[in-house]
């Protein structure tokens, strides 16, 4: 009974491995099939650095030139239709918030099937900044949307980067200058 009991507990953790794989592989393979036209300069990479004690699943992360546009820490949950152990969207956004704050990620996205009858997670996309910065929770269809929104506001806010540091510098010229005199 002990022996039968631990085969079904490992069947039980395998299965719900495979389960949160399978939505990660769904999200890594859109990534890839849209990379060549619309992430150029982009790259979606398993974050797989635990020296800081935990990760996130993956990172996203944009440059141009040398300046980084945008990054993005994802997580995705899934959990299997009868599954015992039914967790909440709100479980992860700690741990998410923490990991994104250690790779130094703007912003955190929990890609989520957790809580399948919720009309809050099954509207679109959740800003759930009011609980931590800068972080959405999603359905896996509005993965490339939220990556496309997330980067044209950074696009935006890219502009006023690169004019505050000429501006920076031309400052620091003219210390210079005063200096030197």
């Amino acid at each position: 009974d002990l022996t039968i009991q631990e085969l079904r507990e490992m069947k039980s953790r395998l299965s719900t491995k495979m389960i949160g794989e399978t939505l990660e592989i769904h999200c890594e393979t859109q990534f890839n099939l849209n990379r060549a036209t619309a992430f150029k300069n982009s790259y979606f990479e398993k974050d797989n650095d635990i020296t800081s004690g935990s990760k996130g699943d993956y990172i996203f992360r944009e440059f141009d030139d040398e300046i980084e546009v945008v990054s993005i820490m994802f997580e995705m949950k899934n959990e299997s239709e009868n599954g015992t152990n039914k967790r909440k969207n709100e479980d992860f956004f700690k741990e998410l918030d923490k990991d994104r704050r250690q790779k130094s990620c703007e912003y955190a996205v929990l890609v989520s099937l957790l809580e399948p009858e919720s009309d809050l997670y099954n509207a679109g996309i959740v800003d759930v900044s009011h609980r931590f910065p800068k972080m959405y929770v999603i359905r896996p269809q509005f993965f490339l949307p939220i990556i496309s929104l997330l980067r044209n506001a950074s696009m935006e806010t890219l502009k006023y980067k690169s004019q505050i540091d000429l501006m920076k510098r031309e400052n620091y010229d003219i210390t210079n200058f005063e200096n030197t005199l």
